[in-house]
């Protein structure tokens, strides 16, 4: 039996490999404790490319989950995410808020 080896190349950048890929970083870096750091895609013009994960408006995460719908995948999963760790950062904030406040309390 013969065996043949074909030369694999890159996969094109398609949206829906785009995509892909994107939902994998962000699943990947939450695991790893946030995605906040991971950053956009080029993956339409009225996204903000570039701009990290956990920087973006709710008005950008409302086109990301358009754009999610239209590629057959599910919007909900970065709504869902970036809304959960913007829970998490503010919860983090109101902590640190209260903390100080009791520390300026104590001084008193």
């Amino acid at each position: 039996m013969r065996s043949f080896r074909v030369a694999v190349t890159d996969t094109p950048n398609t949206p829906h490999i785009m995509w892909d890929r994107f939902i994998d970083d962000l699943d990947r870096a939450g695991q790893n404790g946030s995605a906040a750091k991971v950053p956009l895609p080029a993956l339409a013009p009225d996204l903000p490319s570039g701009t990290l994960f956990g920087d973006l408006t709710r008005e950008d995460l409302k086109n990301l989950a358009r754009l999610a719908n239209s590629l057959g995948r599910r919007g909900d999963v970065v709504t869902t995410l970036w809304t959960d760790m913007d829970r998490r950062r503010k919860a983090l904030i109101k902590a640190e808020k209260e903390a100080e406040k009791e520390r300026n309390k104590e001084k008193k």
